[in-house]
């Protein structure tokens, strides 16, 4: 399980401290395993690193792990700058998806200017990727935007999802200007994020 956790200091003094960062103190909450879910004091249990790819830093950083001390299972505590599961910056991942769905620009222009914008080399394949995780998630998306917005107008299930999905966007994008409270939010809501792999 994974929690997310806002860096007030930034990206750079995050990375610059690494494990001496301070981070969130060790939680009492519930486990999340099935077999436990018992409400515990989580324990410090080391770090470990992931990869991380923005304009601002490229290369691994470091995320705090904590350990239930009944059953052994663990969580981590990832910067609200991650998208959990995702290498690519949140901030770019959403306004790379957000201008393939409302720039009336090709795929390959939304691209190159967007690299040049953030300095950064995405590609047509993984831009492709994000859309479509987006689409195949808007039912999902929807439910975890009700929970969030009390009395939020959603589309009209009669569009189709290209459709809804850019009209999903643009509630997002009014309701949180800050995408990473949006990403924050949402994860809370549902346990998972906006991109995250749905049955």
């Amino acid at each position: 399980m994974q929690y997310i956790f806002n860096v007030k200091e930034g990206i750079h003094e995050y990375i610059k401290l690494g494990r001496r960062y301070s981070f969130p103190p060790p939680p009492v909450k519930r486990c999340h395993n099935p077999k436990c879910n018992k409400i515990v004091h989580f324990r410090k249990h080391g770090f470990y690193e992931r990869y991380f790819y923005s304009s601002k830093f490229k290369g691994r950083i470091v995320i705090r792990r904590y350990i239930c001390p009944l059953c052994k299972h663990t969580i981590s505590y990832i910067p609200h700058f991650c998208l959990p599961g995702f290498i690519n910056a949140l901030e770019h991942i959403f306004d790379y998806t957000y201008n393939s769905f409302h720039r009336e620009n090709s795929i390959n222009s939304v691209i190159r200017q967007l690299n040049q914008k953030h300095n950064i080399q995405f590609s047509r394949q993984i831009l492709y990727y994000y859309r479509k995780k987006f689409i195949k998630n808007i039912a999902a998306i929807q439910n975890g935007l009700r929970q969030m917005i009390q009395g939020v107008k959603l589309p009209d299930e009669t569009l189709k999802d290209t459709e809804k999905a850019r009209n999903v966007l643009a509630i997002v994008t009014k309701e949180y200007p800050d995408i990473h409270l949006f990403s924050q939010k949402y994860y809370q809501a549902t346990t998972k994020t906006f991109l995250a792999t749905t049955k």
